[in-house]
C-alpha cells in the first residue's frame, strides 16, 4: 500500500472512529466537566492547603507565601506538603476500600445510578471545601479530610464509562471506544491543567469561590446525568436462590461477586498481578523531579520543561493514529504481535534509562523514541473487556481501581523511604532506576504471558 492510500486510510479511520452510539456521546459529554472538577481539585489541594495556613508572622506583599494568614513561606509549604501527604493517603485508601464494592454495586443495579453517586460525591465533597475555607470553628482539616474521605468513598467514574463502552459496543468494535473514551480524557485534562497554571500564575487565593462553582457545576452535571443519560446495562433476571435472599444477605452477596470473579478468573489474577507490578515501578515518578534536581544538578521544573513537550507529543500522536491503529488492530493477529513489540521495545528503552545518573540523554532520548509509537488502538482495553461479560465488566475494573490505589501510595513511600538517596553519586544512584526496571520488567513479562495464554491468534481460531 503507497503513503498516499496510508494517509487516506487513516483519515477514514479517524471519521469512522467517531461513529458511536448517542448514549455514548452524551456520556462522554458528563465525562469532559466532570474530569475538570476532578482533576482541578487533585491539582489545586495543595494550594488549597498553603492558603489556610495560620501563624504569627503577617502577610507580606513583597514575599508571596501562598497563605492568606501567614507570612512564613517556609513554615507554609512545611505544614501544606504534610497535609496534603495525610489527605492523599485518605483518599487513596478510601478508594481501595471501595473501589470492588462501587464495582459490584455498577454490575447489579447499573451503570446510571453509580455514576450519579460519583457525581453527588464529589459535588459534596466540593461544597465541604467551600465551608473549610469559610470558617474556622471547625478546624479545616477535619473538614477537608471528611470531604476527601466522601469522595474517595464515591469515586467510580472510570468503571463506570468503560462499562458504558462495554455495554454498548460488541467485543469487536470496543476498542475504538476506549480509543475516543482516551481522546475525551486528553481533552479534558489539557483544559484543566491550562486552567490550574493560569490560577497559579496570577496568585489566586479565593479558593472558597472555585469550590463553590465546582459545587455549582457539580449540581448542573447531576441534573443532566439524570434527565440525559440512558441506563446501559441490560440486566438478567436474578436467580431464584439469590432473589430469595433477605435484603441484608442479598446485599452481602451482591458485594462478594467482585471477589468470586477474582476467585474464579485466572487472567484476572494474573493481571492484579501485573498492575501490582507495574505500580511499583511507576513510583519512580514520584522522585523523578527530585532526582534531576539532586543528581544531574537541574533547576526546579527543568525537568517538566523538558518531559510536557515530550509526552504532549505522544498524546497528540497518539490521537492521530488512532483511527488507522483502531481499523488496524482488529485482527486479532495485528494487535498480539503489536502488543509484543511494544513490549519489547519498552523494555529496551527502560534498560537504557539506568544510566540516567550519568547523563540526562539517557532518560530523554529513550522518552524520544517511545513517543513516536502509535498508540496500541485500544486494544489493550479491548482484550481485558473480552474476558468478561457484561454484567461483570464494572466488578474486574473495581479490583483494578483497588490496586492501582493501595500499591500507588506504598510505592511512593518506598521510593522516597528506602531506594533514593540524594546524595549518591555514580553507580549507587541508579538504584531507583534499577527498581524501577525490575518491577516493570517482571509485569511485562506477565502482560506477555497474558497475551500469549488468552490472546494468541493461533488459540482463537481453535477455540472458534
Amino acid at each position: 500500500m503507497s503513503l498516499r492510500a496510508k494517509l487516506v486510510a487513516g483519515a477514514q479511520g479517524l471519521r469512522e472512529l467517531y461513529v458511536l452510539p448517542r448514549t455514548l456521546w452524551v456520556a462522554f459529554a458528563i465525562y469532559v466537566p466532570l474530569g475538570f472538577i476532578n482533576v482541578s481539585s487533585i491539582k489545586l489541594y495543595l494550594p488549597l492547603l498553603r492558603s489556610l495556613v495560620l501563624c504569627d508572622v503577617p502577610v507580606s506583599d513583597e514575599v508571596y507565601s501562598g497563605s492568606l494568614h501567614c507570612g512564613d513561606r517556609n513554615l507554609v509549604i512545611s505544614i501544606s506538603l504534610q497535609q496534603e501527604a495525610w489527605l492523599v493517603a485518605l483518599k487513596l485508601f478510601c478508594r481501595m476500600i471501595s473501589g470492588p464494592f462501587l464495582g459490584a454495586l455498577c454490575d447489579y443495579h447499573g451503570r446510571k445510578p453509580v455514576l450519579m453517586l460519583s457525581i453527588s460525591g464529589i459535588t459534596a465533597a466540593s461544597w465541604l471545601m467551600m465551608l473549610a475555607c469559610r470558617q474556622t470553628l471547625i478546624p479545616p482539616i477535619w473538614t477537608l479530610s471528611f470531604a476527601l474521605a466522601l469522595q474517595g468513598c464515591t469515586t467510580a467514574f472510570n468503571l463506570c464509562f468503560k462499562s458504558m463502552v462495554a455495554d454498548l459496543l460488541d467485543p469487536q468494535h470496543r476498542a475504538k471506544g476506549f480509543v475516543v473514551l482516551n481522546h475525551t480524557d486528553v481533552f479534558s485534562r489539557g483544559i484543566t491543567l491550562c486552567f490550574v497554571i493560569w490560577i497559579q500564575k496570577v496568585q489566586f487565593m479565593r479558593f472558597d469561590l472555585l469550590c463553590m462553582l465546582a459545587g455549582l457545576l457539580g449540581l448542573l452535571i447531576l441534573l443532566f446525568c439524570h434527565l440525559c443519560l440512558e441506563e446501559t446495562l441490560v440486566k438478567k433476571a436474578e436467580p431464584e436462590a439469590l432473589a430469595a435472599l433477605p435484603g441484608l444477605r442479598h446485599l452481602l452477596s451482591e458485594l462478594r461477586a467482585p471477589y468470586q470473579l477474582l476467585w474464579s478468573s485466572a487472567f484476572l489474577q494474573i493481571r492484579l498481578a501485573q498492575m501490582l507490578l507495574n505500580q511499583l515501578g511507576n513510583g519512580w515518578e514520584s522522585i523523578q523531579d527530585s532526582f534531576m534536581i539532586s543528581i544531574l544538578g537541574w533547576g526546579p521544573g527543568d525537568w517538566d520543561l523538558f518531559n510536557v513537550p515530550i509526552s504532549s507529543f505522544r498524546e497528540i500522536w497518539g490521537m492521530v493514529t488512532s483511527g488507522f491503529m483502531v481499523q488496524w488492530a482488529q485482527q486479532p493477529g495485528n494487535s498480539y504481535w503489536f502488543m509484543q513489540a511494544n513490549l519489547l521495545f519498552g523494555s529496551a528503552m527502560l534498560i537504557i534509562q539506568n544510566f540516567g545518573p550519568f547523563g540526562a540523554i539517557f532518560l530523554l532520548v529513550p522518552r524520544c523514541f517511545l513517543a513516536l509509537c502509535p498508540g496500541d488502538g485500544g486494544a489493550d482495553a479491548a482484550f481485558f473487556s473480552s474476558q468478561f461479560p457484561r454484567e461483570a465488566q464494572a466488578s474486574a475494573n473495581g479490583l483494578l481501581i483497588a490496586v492501582d490505589n493501595i500499591v500507588s501510595g506504598v510505592s511512593r513511600w518506598l521510593y522516597a523511604r528506602f531506594l533514593f538517596d540524594p546524595a549518591a553519586r555514580g553507580c549507587l544512584a541508579m538504584m531507583p532506576l534499577s527498581a524501577r526496571t525490575i518491577f516493570t520488567l517482571l509485569s511485562n513479562a506477565l502482560c506477555w504471558y497474558a497475551w500469549w495464554r488468552y490472546g494468541h491468534p493461533n488459540k482463537s481460531r481453535k477455540e472458534d
